[in-house]
């Protein structure tokens, strides 16, 4: 039997980054960090390969953006409006709840300042949210009886595909 490998995948990037897989004839090694584990092919039941986009980073992007678009469009109005409430004549701020009220009315006309800079990151993490779900994984599933490994990617990669691949065609060709 050959000692060398039919075909090998290092992870570039991300949490598996530095981790290797090596097919060999009847095993399949993973290297990374200070571990190695070797998985006899006869033990694996299944192969799966897939470019998949997580759903739930589309939805609280969505979600971050629905909050703020009004977040933004009610600043300025409500800046506008707070100000003009706590611009009041003179004679009345003589009174202490006058005055009371003018502090309280000043503290949320900053407020609603501050409402298109939270807008604003709302939006940014949104974005990057959005990217995210476009950008994707690609998957590879090994299958053992009750238990699975997963390892995944960022991005669509086209060399972890064709790893899987060759890793279904020798355990089709070893129980075949």
């Amino acid at each position: 039997m050959s000692d060398a490998p039919l075909t090998e995948f290092e992870f570039a990037g991300g949490r598996l980054h530095g981790t290797r897989l090596a097919l060999y004839g009847n095993r399949l090694v993973q290297w990374g960090g200070d571990a190695m584990e070797t998985v006899v092919l006869g033990q694996v039941a299944s192969v799966r390969v897939a470019f998949e986009r997580d759903a739930r980073k589309l939805n609280w992007a969505l979600a971050l953006m629905a909050v703020a678009l009004p977040l933004f469009l009610a600043a300025g109005p409500l800046q506008r409006w707070l100000g003009a409430l706590g611009r009041g004549s003179d004679a009345a701020r003589a009174d202490a709840l006058d005055g009371f009220l003018q502090a309280a009315l000043n503290a949320f006309v900053a407020l609603a300042g501050v409402l298109p800079g939270v807008a604003g990151a709302l939006a940014v993490a949104a974005a990057a949210l959005l990217a995210y779900f476009w950008l994707g994984t690609t998957t590879f599933t090994l299958a053992f009886g009750a238990t699975e490994r997963v390892f995944a990617v960022r991005g669509r990669n086209r060399q972890l595909v064709a790893f899987g691949e060759a890793v279904g065609e020798q355990l089709a060709a070893r129980k075949g």
